[in-house]
């Protein structure tokens, strides 16, 4: 009877420890995966902040490149009113130049007629005399 109870006692003890090793073979296991968990989400999370980064370069990049094509739009639109500007300047004084040449062909033209008739009326005065 003491050798059964003996080895009921070593089969409890033998049972505690493999109890015991179970949890212990639980708690390690449920601690990995909360490790496996923890690494996860960091990895999800440095993922998510690279992109987040990319985007906003991207984003900033494209807006860099957008105002820089507004101010090239808006010299080359400056540019070419200063050529309009310039153009219709030009043309203004040719059409001033031009005016100012028919004028002066009129009065000269009006001056040599006015001589011809002054000339022809000394000739006529000259001929009644």
């Amino acid at each position: 009877q003491l050798q059964e109870e003996q080895q009921k006692e070593e089969q409890q003890k033998q049972t505690r420890r493999e109890l015991r090793e179970e949890q212990k073979r639980k708690l390690r296991e449920e601690k990995e995966k909360m490790e496996l968990a923890a690494f996860q989400e960091e990895e999800e999370q440095r993922r998510f902040n690279e992109e987040a980064r990319q985007q906003s370069k991207e984003k900033r990049r494209d807006e860099l490149k957008r105002r820089r094509e507004q101010q090239e739009q808006e010299e080359l639109e400056s540019f070419q009113k200063e050529q309009e500007q310039l153009q219709l300047s030009t043309e203004e004084k040719q059409r001033r130049v031009a005016s100012r040449k028919d004028e002066l062909k009129r009065k000269k033209e009006q001056q040599e007629q006015q001589e011809q008739e002054e000339y022809f009326r000394e000739q006529q005065q000259l001929e009644q005399e």
